[in-house]
């Protein structure tokens, strides 16, 4: 059982005045370590170094770290071989769950813990330093992030240059209120968001003191969806059936966006103060208002399988880029589907890998429940007897836009003339848009007869059953049908645009399991041809399942909820007021 983390895993290492003066002045001058190359991956930094001396330390036994002749911050490094070593950062998640801070740093080696040299840099070669320089914009493109590179000479020795490390944090200020009515000026103080947001602390902050986490006392949340559904359903079901609804205090709230008010909020904000464990399967903006007490376990269940799109740090400095303070670094834990996909979320969430502990979706077990699935498809075809018997293609992008607010799917882009010419008569689609997407399915009337809108149908994962072809973009919800082995198509007409704008977290075309296409005839041609590319559904199943079973609901339950009543933090039973 992987014991409570603190919300921060690795921690800088602050280096005491005494130490500084021998950081400065006992690196053996016999040793060199020059820069071989910087290169970038999003957000990733990597800097390669070349260690070379006469008495080299073993690879094991040398390290590296970021100094300012005041802190000092270890880093990851690898060997590479021939006295190289990779330097890896990651520059929104580096120490305390928090950015690389603001200074400008030096790159020292420590072999058996003792400062070694300074990384060099070739004074021949500075413009590379420009084009490796980056800025990050992020928060509405109100604060910028920026890390770039330059040279000093080496205090020890004038004939090299020391490699410096510029990164600085910057923001501007809110519009001034200049030219508001005074009535506009009132409301935003009164019930404008800082308001909001400092009525949301004091809330926090009263029943955080006066209450106090219930270790018994479980919260299931969320602010994307107007009831529980998927990850935190199935692990809710699970603990019915395993009858610890009645050894704790289970708690709800679940809204969307546009249902939010003072009561709700008042409601979840009490809650989530009051519970030892909050379990959330999205999004939730209340973190980012308020800081967890250090003795409440959040736990993420995130919704979707990995997909493509980059969400969290991994769109960091791209359009719409979340902010460095988010609510995804307060997770103690969050779950993935298996061990290949830990660095991923880690990455997308802020936090260490080893806070991602890969227990399987829940959600799973269900999918792969063989007599849930047979009493599904029975239910289905009994309410819908004009589909049995037909081949069924399911057609089920994802939204375009940034939010449940902007969210839209562009309808032209369906050419619904040549689909329904392409189809033979025994072959139907069920059109299944985002439940973000609030204008209605545009099938024209001439072909209701095989064109069928299931968008509201309440059950998307157990329609996965009927779908003999399912049709996406770049939607999660490949990752459920690959578990059937059967074909898929990618119809990704802007996935230029899209990956400029939300981004990818891995290699769109190579990736997706089965056939891309970016125009619909080639949607039309490839279901005539029956052209889905199928050999690449191996690949992903091996990537993102560990294991395929309908044990994931319980993994969570065992590993990250019920390890709180082996600390002795579950003691209280369930109903204990409040």
């Amino acid at each position: 059982m992987p014991a409570d983390p603190p919300r921060s895993v690795r921690r800088a290492a602050q280096a005491s005045p005494g130490s500084q003066a021998l950081d400065a002045s006992s690196a053996a001058v016999h040793q060199v370590l020059d820069v071989v190359e910087i290169a970038w991956d999003r957000i990733h930094l990597t800097i390669r170094l070349r260690l070379t001396a006469a008495d080299a330390a073993e690879p094991a036994d040398v390290a590296f770290a970021l100094t300012d002749g005041m802190r000092r911050f270890d880093v990851t490094s690898s060997d590479e071989g021939d006295g190289v070593f990779a330097l890896r950062i990651n520059v929104t998640t580096f120490a305390d769950r928090a950015a690389v801070p603001d200074g400008t740093w030096r790159i020292r080696a420590y072999a058996h813990g003792a400062p070694g040299p300074i990384a060099s840099y070739d004074g021949g070669a500075l413009e590379e330093l420009d084009r490796q320089s980056r800025v990050f914009l992020h928060d509405k493109n109100r604060a910028a992030m920026t890390v770039s590179f330059g040279v000093d000479e080496n205090s020890d020795d004038r004939s090299r240059l020391d490699l410096l490390i510029h990164t600085y944090h910057l923001r501007r200020s809110a519009p001034s209120a200049k030219g508001r009515s005074v009535m506009a000026r009132a409301r935003r103080m009164l019930i404008g968001s800082g308001a909001r947001q400092a009525y949301v602390r004091t809330v926090y902050r009263l029943a955080s003191r006066l209450v106090g986490p219930k270790p018994g006392r479980i919260l299931f949340a969320s602010d994307q969806q107007p009831a529980m559904e998927g990850n935190l359903r199935r692990v809710h079901e699970r603990m019915v059936e395993r009858g610890l609804d009645t050894r704790f205090d289970l708690r709800f709230s679940f809204r969307l966006p546009a249902t939010t008010g003072w009561l709700t909020t008042t409601r979840i904000v009490y809650l989530m103060a009051t519970s030892g464990t909050i379990l959330l399967d999205d999004y939730f903006g209340l973190l980012n208002t308020i800081t967890v007490d250090p003795r409440t376990r959040v736990i993420q269940v995130w919704h979707a399988g990995s997909g493509f799109k980059s969400v969290g740090y991994s769109r960091f400095g791209a359009t719409d880029s979340p902010g460095l303070r988010q609510p995804h670094r307060q997770y103690t834990y969050a779950i993935s589907g298996s061990e290949h996909l830990r660095s991923v979320y880690a990455e997308a969430f802020g936090i260490e890998e080893e806070a991602v502990i890969p227990t399987g979706l829940p959600r799973i077990d269900w999918f792969l429940d063989e007599q849930r699935t047979a009493a599904f498809t029975a239910d289905f075809f009994a309410q819908h007897p004009h589909l049995r018997g037909k081949r069924i293609i399911l057609f089920a992008p994802t939204f375009r836009g940034s939010s449940y607010h902007t969210a839209y799917y562009d309808y032209s882009l369906i050419d619904f003339d040549a689909l329904y010419a392409a189809l033979p008569a025994d072959t139907v689609v069920l059109f299944r848009m985002h439940h973000f997407i609030k204008e209605p399915l545009p099938i024209p009337e001439e072909y209701r007869d095989r064109f069928f809108d299931f968008t509201r149908f309440d059950d998307g994962l157990g329609l996965l059953h009927v779908t003999d072809l399912l049709i996406t973009d770049y939607s999660s919800i490949i990752y459920e049908f690959a578990l059937l082995d059967r074909p898929m198509l990618f119809f990704a007409p802007d996935k230029t645009i899209y990956a400029a704008t939300r981004g990818f977290h891995r290699d769109y075309e190579q990736t997706a399991p089965g056939r891309v296409c970016e125009t619909f005839d080639e949607v039309v041609e490839a279901i005539r041809a029956g052209d889905f590319e199928r050999s690449k559904l191996a690949r992903f199943r091996a990537e993102n399942f560990d294991r395929i079973d309908t044990g994931a609901a319980d993994r969570v339950i065992d590993r990250l909820i019920l390890d709180n009543d082996r600390e002795g933090r579950s003691d209280q039973v369930a109903g204990d007021g409040g």
